[in-house]
């Protein structure tokens, strides 16, 4: 039950407007209110250019997320991610018995890549700071706490929402 709530508690989050802007950028451009993510007034490059100078926007936080190496061999600067955490989830079944499975959710999507520290050897750990408002930022602080985080990084151009349903091995073998 904490699960679902979980669920439509990050629904609600994600869906929230908001509009940021890059630094020395003019007035601040109105926020898409379909995506509900950061606005950036200038547009992520495509792969093969310099990342656009990312900075921290007025009502935004700068979060540092401990990462390994190998999660952060493909990220850059000005990159857009999805963010998920995997944890064990108290489940109810059917015949109303309580197990405890692990689950995977999206907790945050379409979110800017302010800064990457890769460490010297893959193995190790490193570190992405992501920009995030005030509420995200809780979230993500609270995903640390709870279980494994990961990134996803999305292709040049997809800022689009989807609703996410949690990842379980149960509903896999189903």
């Amino acid at each position: 039950m904490k699960t679902i709530k979980l669920a439509i508690v990050c629904a609600a989050v994600l869906t929230a407007p908001a509009a940021p802007r890059a630094a020395g950028a003019g007035p601040a451009e109105p926020a898409a209110v379909s995506t509900g993510t950061p606005a950036v007034s200038a547009a992520v490059s495509p792969p093969d250019r310099a990342a656009p100078p990312v900075a921290l926007a007025h009502g935004y936080r700068a979060t540092s997320l401990p990462l390994g190496g190998d999660q952060l061999l493909y990220v850059r600067k000005g990159d857009r991610v999805d963010v998920l955490v995997t944890f064990d989830a108290v489940m109810q079944s059917e015949d109303k018995t309580e197990r405890k499975e692990k689950i995977t959710s999206t907790i945050l999507q379409n979110i800017i890549v302010l800064n990457v520290s890769r460490p010297a050897k893959v193995d190790d750990l490193g570190a992405v700071e992501l920009l995030l408002n005030p509420v995200e930022a809780q979230y993500a602080a609270l995903a640390l706490g709870q279980g494994n985080i990961h990134i996803s990084v999305r292709a040049f151009g997809d800022t689009e929402l989807h609703p996410m349903e949690m990842a379980s091995f149960r509903k896999l073998i189903k």
